[in-house]
């Protein structure tokens, strides 16, 4: 392989950095990510043949809210979050990847950070990073797709709602797992996704959820906060009421032929969706053992 170089970007680099992404990902949010988020020094990419043929960037994300018994456990771990790694075509299978990735798992502990996690695109590189970098699979989600419900009138209609409004419930919803609080600025990076897909947050009755359009043949519910018996409202598979009081309303504002709905999954019990690595001297994250660890977003 020919020898690269992994560096910052430089800021006149913008340019560049987007035509890479634009190759690797399509343009889909690519100005409201550049806007928000970029700065060269949380951005590592790696340069061969005089060319970018690699990146990936790192973002404050929040802190992960710890819990024993159901209690709160503070301090809160702060986190950053690996996201847009992509190589060009003609330079995969080199490992520029994992060279990003390591670099930057490097970067957040010298920023400080006490963890940074990572969401795979696809299944296999769970296994992939398992084996070239620190980072271990943690988060679990239970993820179900739905066709067409049928057709009735439901009770309640979505209410579009503000992010501010959005965050201010959120919080009242994860309080019995480990979950990460995400930050304003990942909120305002999903609105954007939205405006320009279709979507957005929304109410619905007592629930929440944020709703993403795909295409016009699927709809993703990214997140679903749904009310109900306590934490086990979320593990009933939207059977009963459950699935009348959410899916329907959402079907009815966006007619789809399908329906992607993540919810908080039991332990290990739904499919494997983050990765985590704890940085400095932090060695575990407190949790209950029935409770997977929640996400939120991926900005996939």
């Amino acid at each position: 392989m020919n020898e690269f170089l992994t560096r910052n970007p430089h800021a006149d680099e913008i340019p560049l950095l987007k035509s890479l992404w634009s190759s690797v990902f399509g343009n889909i949010g690519i100005d409201a990510f550049f806007s928000l988020f970029f700065k060269p020094e949380l951005c590592a990419v790696v340069e061969l043949g005089g060319s970018l043929a690699a990146m990936g960037y790192l973002i404050p994300s929040g802190d992960i809210k710890t819990v024993t018994d159901g209690t709160e456990k503070e301090p809160s771990l702060k986190c950053a979050m690996i996201y847009s790694v992509g190589t060009l075509a003609k330079y995969r299978g080199l490992g520029l990847g994992t060279v990003i990735v390591n670099d930057l798992i490097d970067l957040a502990g010298d920023l400080g950070y006490d963890a940074v996690v990572l969401c795979p695109s696809e299944d296999g590189l769970f296994e992939y990073y398992k084996n070239r970098t620190k980072l271990h699979e943690y988060f679990y989600i239970s993820e179900t797709v739905f066709t067409k419900p049928p057709a009735c009138t439901p009770s309640v209609l979505p209410t579009e709602i503000s992010i501010d409004e959005y965050l201010a419930v959120r919080e009242e919803f994860p309080v019995e797992f480990v979950h990460i609080r995400q930050t304003v600025q990942l909120f305002k990076y999903q609105l954007a996704l939205c405006n320009e897909l279709g979507g957005g947050f929304f109410r619905i009755g007592e629930s929440f959820a944020v709703i993403e359009r795909q295409s016009n043949e699927v709809v993703w519910v990214k997140e679903l906060l749904m009310s109900g018996k306590g934490i086990t409202g979320y593990y009933n598979n939207f059977s009963g009421n459950n699935f009348q009081e959410t899916l329907i309303p959402i079907a009815t504002m966006f007619p789809a032929d399908e329906y992607l709905v993540r919810t908080p999954a039991k332990a290990e019990a739904g499919r494997r969706f983050g990765m985590l690595n704890l940085c400095g001297n932090v060695t575990e994250i407190p949790a209950k053992n029935d409770i997977s660890p929640w996400y939120g977003m991926a900005f996939d």
